[in-house]
């Protein structure tokens, strides 16, 4: 008897899950403009092997001489331009930090390598940015606010 009332009772406690689609990343972001004004910023800044250049990070941004998407086999695969599929890689990659954010200053490509006296968060490469005014700072949050345009 004991036994069936533990059947109906954990029969009873199910409950489905619905797993849906977030929200797509991508929407709103120029891949035009990430590819000529911010994938430059990330490159120079981020892209260290002990860093983003390292395919576990959560940013993880391909480089010419650094983390590829296909290990190269010699000095020129190694140093050959970034492929269409390791360009969108490092587009997808960094738009993911747009997806779960109310505003792009809250954003952690803009807050996490800030100064922590302007707001940042403790980032093992120390602050990246000088602060809000920094030119890669305003890049970046003009791509996040949607701006296209690589002028």
């Amino acid at each position: 008897m004991l036994s069936r009332m533990l059947i109906v009772f954990a029969i009873s406690g199910c409950t489905t899950v619905v797993n849906e689609a977030g929200p797509d990343p991508t929407t709103g972001l120029s891949e035009t403009m990430f590819r000529c004004k911010v994938q430059p910023i990330l490159i120079a800044q981020c892209s260290f092997n002990a860093c983003h250049g390292n395919a576990q990070s959560a940013l993880r941004v391909y480089s010419i001489g650094k983390l590829r998407a296909t290990t190269p086999t010699d000095l020129t695969g190694a140093t050959a331009a970034l492929t269409e599929g390791e360009q969108h890689g490092n587009y997808t990659s960094a738009a993911g930090f747009a997806a779960f954010t109310d505003t792009p200053a809250n954003n952690w490509l803009l807050r996490k390598p800030l100064p922590p006296n302007d707001g940042g968060y403790e980032h093992r490469g120390g602050a990246i940015y000088s602060g809000p005014a920094d030119p890669q700072y305003a890049t970046i949050t003009q791509w996040l606010n949607g701006a296209t345009s690589c002028n």
